[in-house]
């Protein structure tokens, strides 16, 4: 990321504004290096923000920086406080799920100026890193595609990155290459073993719900980091983190994340969900995992999302989120692919697959996942 620093370095030179669009997929490292950028500015002084699309990651990374907490910030915020260029860099990380303009509350987006124009206009030096497999809402409008446009509309340059190189699932290729062409409907055969060295991944599938979190448990019990998270299939009206709503099985059922305002005893608030302690005992979903990872994963695919005749299938009856306002039907089966790839891909060392489906989990099966 030398060419950013030096443009931010350089921003006074005469000619086109530039504005760095960082592109690579889950675990590629975008989160990592916007926060390389943002420490490196702010220790040489330039006044730096970090803005993103996703709450629960932005508000995780700001707990973990004691001492450089007012650099992370809302788009509302950099939209009503900061002029033009008065920021000399701003890291936009999952630009992605950012709305078509600056929200106002949860439900209302703010007239005027676009999210990405908010971004370009405030910082002589913008950077946005985007996943558009990530995109999952209708409402998250910003593909890849649709923010060069609007970039080049405001008159500014576009220098490109592409980040290529899987960092997360320590490092695998393999999995990285299998995840993809899987939620693309073109599944292949997990062969972990094939190449001359071992494959670091470890991937498995359960029969039951029970079965990965008792494999879970096992993993956390020896010390390292896991979760369970499932598609937004079944109803969410409890905000403690106590009720189990979650019930992919008969006899076993679990509560999903707490809300943020909850004052329930030894469990995390929505936001830190993925990275504290207590958050093993409740079903996260894509809002409180994107974006982050832990060691071990376990992914519950509901009902809405199933393998039939050789394809995937959506079942909207079964969409219980904000996606079920997407009228296409291809566009609502992009978005739970996506949702499920999310969910996939937030693992460092190893992933657990079950799906309520039969056929589905025959599907594991034959393309030569373990059972656990």
């Amino acid at each position: 990321m030398n060419d950013v620093m030096e443009s931010v370095r350089t921003a006074s030179a005469p000619g086109a504004k530039k504005v760095y669009v960082v592109s690579g997929r889950a675990g590629s490292g975008k989160s990592l290096v916007a926060l390389t950028l943002l420490g490196d500015a702010l220790s040489e002084g330039y006044r730096a923000a970090f803005v993103s699309g996703g709450i629960a990651s932005r508000d995780t990374f700001r707990r973990a920086a004691p001492g450089r907490r007012g650099a992370f910030t809302t788009l509302s915020k950099v939209a009503d406080d900061r002029a033009v260029d008065e920021l000399d860099v701003i890291l936009c990380d999952e630009a992605h799920r950012l709305s078509e303009r600056p929200m106002r509350g949860s439900f209302h987006m703010r007239p005027g100026e676009s999210s990405v124009e908010v971004i370009v206009s405030r910082a002589r030096v913008p950077v946005f890193f985007v996943d558009g497999d990530q995109r999952l809402f209708a409402e998250e409008v910003w593909s890849p595609e649709a923010l060069v446009e609007e970039i080049k509309r405001l008159g500014a340059e576009v220098v490109p990155i592409t980040l290529d190189r899987v960092l997360r699932a320590v490092g695998s290729a393999t999995y990285d290459a299998w995840v993809q062409p899987l939620m693309a409907g073109s599944p292949i055969s997990w062969n972990p073993d094939d190449g001359p060295d071992p494959e670091p991944f470890q991937l498995y599938y359960a029969e039951s719900a029970g079965e990965m979190e008792g494999f879970l448990h096992a993993r956390q019990e020896d010390g390292a980091s896991a979760r369970m998270s499932a598609g937004m299939c079944w109803p969410w009206t409890d905000p403690t983190g106590t009720v189990p709503e979650v019930a992919p099985d008969e006899g076993w059922a679990r509560p999903w994340n707490a809300g943020d305002d909850h004052k329930t005893p030894g469990v995390p608030k929505r936001k830190y969900w993925a990275t504290d302690p207590g958050g093993f005992g409740q079903i996260g979903c894509v809002h409180t995992a994107q974006g982050l990872e832990f060691e071990w994963g376990g992914v519950i695919m509901g009902p809405d999302l199933t393998w039939e005749d050789g394809a995937w299938v959506v079942h909207r009856e079964h969409v219980l989120s904000k996606a079920d306002r997407i009228r296409s039907d291809e566009e609502l089966a992009r978005a739970i692919r996506n949702a499920y790839g999310v969910l996939m891909t937030r693992s460092i060392r190893g992933t657990v697959l079950y799906s309520v489906d039969p056929a589905t989990r025959r599907l594991f099966a034959d393309l030569g996942l373990q059972k656990i």
